[in-house]
């Protein structure tokens, strides 16, 4: 299928930009930043353009649009400028993206329409459960959830399936709610909170493109919602965190404002009209939806991802990586990066590399494992001697229509143990991201000089 994702830079849509991909799906990103999104060829990733007719354009011949944009609820304290943006970033450009699919010839048009909502939109309900059936709440996120959906209700006439998520709070290690959450209860604890894995909701998707009975709203949260109180424990203990200290109610609305209403609102959303489809999710359990994303990680790891979009096969681009020289190759020059030994010329198992280098200007030796590795597929290093307290890298090379998707998964720990993390983090995460950003750059002038044909 043709997929054309808006708001593609934000966690859900990077997470289906990949997803989607290697599931063969045709790719397209609509963004206001393109230069954002290294995921597809540039070819495929469109500026966001207000104009209905020019939106038209990009919708054409495209089957479904996933529409997720929207500014970040909890980014910024609700000033009355802010409550505007999060308003006109997902009403406006909603209403935008529906005016131009009944725009778009019929014979073009796209078959259907998934939309981003929110549980929000029922308001704190205490400890009463919630369904898709319940009314509407009447506080702020409520009524920006309600005016968020109601454009796309008028594409049904237009004989175009129409999707509503409602949205819980989704678990990635990538970002979201688990890159906010700390060991901290919130108020009383007692209020109820609706989460979901980021694996089902790409399933959810994945299920929705091929099932025409998925249609209307759907809360997509997990059928086992916890109170902040259990959620929290549940994460320290899984994190290792030492102990769990408790923000009183008081405390929060000081310091957050009306946007505290949004932290200590009650939510006990059921995901009914999922579950009458007998849909099969894939985590229902806080715990084990915590234990696959962070496995034997801890509160004091760290992580970078990268994707990367490249038009040649994987077979064409491997052997590239499988040569330990190359690293040489796409490290910053500045790093004066240099192998000093090596088990054998090519990558391999348990193969063991040397390398030295400066870290503003401060020589460091550092010793590699490759601990894993599947000609064509993946491999994983691991530092066994550097900088780092912990470095664990996985390289992976997807199949996708075009090309291949490179991924660079990474997990650190930055010395110093909790000070380490609280004053060395911020400056080691930008140097981590100035070579990745580096090394991307690379990638691309050496696809165009014809390095991997």
């Amino acid at each position: 299928m043709k997929i054309l994702v808006s708001g593609a830079s934000g966690l859900l849509g990077r997470n289906l930009l990949r997803e989607l991909q290697i599931a063969g799906h045709d790719v397209y990103a609509l963004v206001r930043n393109p230069e954002k999104i290294s995921e597809l060829d540039p070819a495929k990733v469109f500026q966001w353009k207000a104009h209905a007719i020019s939106l038209s354009d990009v919708l054409a011949n495209k089957d479904v649009v996933i529409h997720l944009a929207g500014e970040g609820i909890a980014d910024k304290p609700w000033t009355q400028e802010r409550k505007k943006q999060l308003q006109d970033s997902r009403i406006l450009t909603t209403s935008h993206l529906v005016e131009a699919t009944k725009l778009t010839p019929p014979e073009q048009r796209p078959k259907l329409f998934i939309s981003a909502s929110a549980i929000g939109i029922y308001g704190d309900g205490g400890d009463s459960t919630l369904d898709e059936s319940s009314p509407d709440g009447t506080d702020f996120l409520a009524e920006l959830c309600s005016a968020w959906e109601k454009p796309t209700k008028s594409l049904i006439s237009y004989d175009v399936r129409v999707i509503n998520m409602r949205l819980g709070l989704i678990l990635s290690k990538e970002g979201g709610f688990l890159s906010k959450m700390a060991p901290v209860i919130l108020g009383t604890g007692k209020q109820w909170s609706s989460w979901i894995h980021i694996a089902d909701v790409t399933k959810f998707i994945k299920t929705s493109l091929l099932d025409s009975r998925y249609q209307g709203a759907f809360n997509l949260v997990s059928p086992n919602p916890l109170t902040n109180k259990e959620l929290t424990k549940i994460y320290s203990k899984k994190m290792g965190y030492p102990i769990t200290i408790k923000a009183p109610v008081l405390a929060l609305k000081l310091a957050l404002g009306e946007m505290s209403s949004a932290v200590l609102a009650s939510q006990r959303v059921a995901p009914k009209n999922l579950l009458n489809l007998n849909y099969s999710f894939e985590f229902t359990d806080f715990s084990k939806a915590l234990d696959d994303i962070y496995q034997n990680d801890g509160f004091l790891d760290n992580y970078h991802s990268v994707n990367q979009f490249v038009p040649f096969s994987r077979e064409k681009i491997f052997p590239f990586f499988s040569r330990a020289e190359n690293l040489e190759i796409i490290t910053p020059p500045w790093l004066n990066f240099k192998i000093t030994k090596k088990s054998t010329e090519f990558v391999g198992k348990d193969i063991l590399i040397d390398y030295k280098l400066k870290i503003h200007g401060i020589p460091i030796k550092w010793k590699t494992l490759i601990s894993e590795w599947q000609p064509d597929q993946y491999f994983v290093d691991e530092q066994l001697k550097g900088p780092y307290i912990k470095w664990h890298h996985r390289h992976l090379f997807d199949v996708v229509p075009g090309g291949t998707l490179l991924r660079d998964e990474v997990t650190f720990r930055v010395p110093g143990s909790i000070l380490g993390k609280i004053f060395l983090l911020p400056w080691i995460k930008k140097d981590i991201q100035t070579i990745f950003s580096y090394r991307k750059n690379k990638i691309v002038e050496l696809q165009n000089q014809g390095k991997f044909k």
